[in-house]
């Protein structure tokens, strides 16, 4: 009787620590899927950004060689909105990556982006898209390394 007892006993913990390696796994799947979605729309969100931080500098551009001035305009509503839009989509998307050097590229390719439109002249303003382009470059090749490795078999 207490040799079944005991028997029944370790079937009882292997079941229940199977159980647990399972709900671990399933748990680890999840997080790796919600980081990989997370990745590839962070990767999207940076490339409407860039696009529209080239918008706004277009316009810019074309202003200041009718006006002769820098600056001077506003950019219009749906050009202003959009450029939030994605601005705090960046950002959103961002603050949910795990990857610390993934974040802080993002964050620095998104303040780079976002301040194209208020720099002070021209030069400084292709300066800047310009080091938002390689920044975005540099986000993208972080992220498509990250999702390689969260697609390698474990």
């Amino acid at each position: 009787m207490v040799s079944a007892w005991i028997a029944d006993k370790r079937l009882s913990d292997r079941e229940r620590e199977r159980r647990r390696e399972e709900r671990h796994e399933k748990l680890a799947m999840r997080r790796a899927d919600f980081q990989r979605e997370t990745l590839l729309a962070l990767q999207a969100a940076s490339q409407k950004l860039m696009r529209v931080a080239a918008a706004m500098h277009h316009k810019d551009r074309m202003a200041f060689r009718k006006t002769g001035a820098w600056q001077k305009q506003q950019l219009g509503e749906d050009l202003s909105n959009e450029h939030l839009r994605q601005t705090t989509e960046t950002k959103l998307l961002a603050s949910r990556v795990l990857d610390n050097e993934t974040r802080e590229v993002a964050n620095e390719f998104r303040k780079l982006a976002s301040t194209v439109s208020i720099c002070g002249s021209e030069g400084d303003a292709e300066e800047r898209l310009n080091a938002a382009a390689n920044m975005q470059g540099i986000l993208i090749e972080r992220i498509g390394q990250l999702v390689r490795e969260l697609d390698e078999p474990r």
